[in-house]
């Protein structure tokens, strides 16, 4: 299944509530392009429905941006919200599926001790899918990164992490 970048960012908000830990737009801008590269490393297929873009500061989903730029730099106190067919405002529902609860629960165990200036320092690792992006587009703002470089990149780590533990 595929979901709203936003519902996956609402399961992120619930989660650091309940870890009383701050997050800031940064940080779950990273935590969700953590929770689609893994997802697409695993399974082949996106996670989100929308591009992932390179940034300056690392990869943006641009829906994220616009719905959690008003807290600049600091903490994230509401969540994402979006318009029903009769134009009323509405909190976009986290992800129900157990299955997908659990992966999204393992990426926090991950990285949710992060900052989000230290995640996003990792997503700029050299022949990441960013950089590679960053690079081709001179630098550019607002280039997509390639889902298949993003796949090709995570299925690399997804490889690697399952051959580290079986030495």
């Amino acid at each position: 299944m595929i979901y709203s970048p936003k519902a996956v960012a609402n399961f992120f908000i619930d989660i650091a509530k309940r870890a009383g830990e701050p997050l800031s737009p940064m940080k779950l801008q990273k935590l969700v392009y953590y929770a689609h590269g893994w997802y697409a490393g695993f399974t082949g297929s996106p996670l989100i429905d929308e591009s992932v873009e390179a940034w300056q500061y690392g990869p943006v989903i641009p829906s994220l941006y616009h719905e959690f730029k008003k807290f600049g730099s600091g903490q994230i106190t509401s969540k994402a919200t979006q318009f029903t067919k009769d134009f009323e405002l509405q909190e976009v529902p986290a992800p129900s599926e157990e299955d997908i609860r659990k992966f999204l629960t393992s990426v926090w165990n991950s990285y949710g001790k992060y900052t989000g200036l230290t995640l996003s320092q990792m997503t700029h690792a050299a022949d990441s899918p960013w950089d590679i992006t960053w690079k081709k587009a001179g630098n550019i703002r607002s280039v997509d990164i390639p889902f298949s470089e993003i796949e090709a990149h995570f299925n690399q780590a997804v490889r690697n992490s399952t051959q580290a533990a079986q030495k």
